[in-house]
């Protein structure tokens, strides 16, 4: 049975939180030494929360991590004088982690507040993502940091219990304001994802690590509705699966849509390639073999490669269709790192069938 408070419990309550696009990467080794020399700059360059010194602070760390489910000595709270709204989560060990908030920023927020920007921030500790080998240039990357941030602004809802004082957070951090100068209209907030309609972004606009405020209150709005964690003194409706297809609309209409579109074709032009090659096997290219690739891939895309290989030989066409299906490998190996060796054995196996 797990301990109520601890990273463990922790963990397993995560499960229930992390979105589904959310995909757990391969883990780096641990580096104490590294760990070791970002928590001394810390610890010299901000002030701990602590009972003694900031007993309001405290008070956020607390609530923050008993509604996560961890023990609150897991976590080194550090404030430092800075001029950016700024929050950061820093890897110390499995147990054991520092977060970071700008002065500038704690002074914009109140309590509740503080405490969903610090369950935020411990999401990261608790779902692993400092440890993570991150691509960080890749479309796939940018993909899979844009859906760690829906994750852990799912654990700031849980660790505040509040979806109002999320909302608000988010509002003032994207405009700035304090509380006097806002007034926390919702509906009106949300809107603007109307007046600001991306349907058509371009892929350039995809090279982000952060979902837009709007699109993460969005997601927010709809993880307070959920039927596996309460949230305050509401109990949700939604089921998981349905809101994570929710979200997964918005962030392809707004963000991510274009960067699927670029790795979904360069796949084909892959699966097109390969396919070829493997009807070339043969000799000859069978009129059973034209019809499948004219089925899969369109009759114009086959006359093209007839035209291309017409009045060469059978090894000069295989050497020209191998140098095309590297050609593509490499592509999509540099734009969806993580996950070209489990696309390239996927469609060596329905290859396997197709071209007997």
């Amino acid at each position: 049975m797990l301990k109520p408070h601890s990273i463990e419990s922790a963990r397993e309550l995560s499960k229930k939180y992390r979105y589904s696009e959310d995909v757990e990467r391969k883990q780096k080794a641990a580096n104490e030494v590294e760990s070791n020399r970002i928590q001394r700059i810390l610890f010299t360059n901000g002030l701990q929360v602590s009972k003694d010194i900031t007993p309001k602070f405290y008070e956020c760390l607390v609530k923050a991590t008993n509604n996560l489910h961890l023990p609150v000595e897991s976590i080194y709270a550090i404030i430092s004088s800075q001029p950016e709204f700024q929050a950061e989560c820093f890897y110390s060990d499995e147990e054991k982690c520092c977060i970071r908030l700008s002065s500038s920023l704690v002074n914009l927020l109140d309590p509740d507040e503080v405490v969903f920007v610090m369950g935020h921030e411990i999401g990261h500790f608790i779902l692993r993502h400092n440890q993570e080998l991150d691509n960080d240039s890749s479309l796939e990357s940018f993909i899979n940091q844009r859906a760690k941030e829906i994750s852990v602004d799912r654990a700031g809802l849980i660790a505040c219990q509040s979806l109002e004082a999320s909302l608000r957070a988010t509002m003032k951090v994207l405009s700035g304001l304090p509380s006097q100068y806002i007034r926390f209209d919702t509906s009106n907030f949300l809107n603007q994802l109307r007046a600001a309609d991306q349907e058509n972004a371009s892929l350039s606009e995809t090279y982000t690590s952060h979902p837009s405020f709007i699109l993460r209150a969005r997601a927010l709005l709809w993880f307070s509705m959920n039927d596996q964690i309460k949230v305050g003194d509401k109990e949700g409706s939604l089921p998981s699966s349905k809101i994570d297809s929710l979200i997964r609309k918005d962030m392809d209409k707004y963000l991510d849509g274009p960067a699927r579109k670029k790795i979904e074709n360069t796949e084909k032009d892959l699966v097109f390639w390969m396919s070829a090659l493997e009807a070339s096997q043969k000799g000859t290219l069978t009129k059973s073999d034209r019809e499948k690739l004219i089925n899969e891939f369109g009759n114009d895309n086959v006359k093209k490669l007839i035209s291309m290989v017409e009045g060469m030989e059978i090894d000069e066409v295989q050497n020209l269709l191998t140098a095309k299906a590297k050609q593509a490998v490499a592509e999509l190996s540099i734009i969806a790192p993580d996950s070209i060796e489990t696309r390239f054995q996927k469609i060596q196996n329905s290859l396997a069938t197709k071209f007997k």
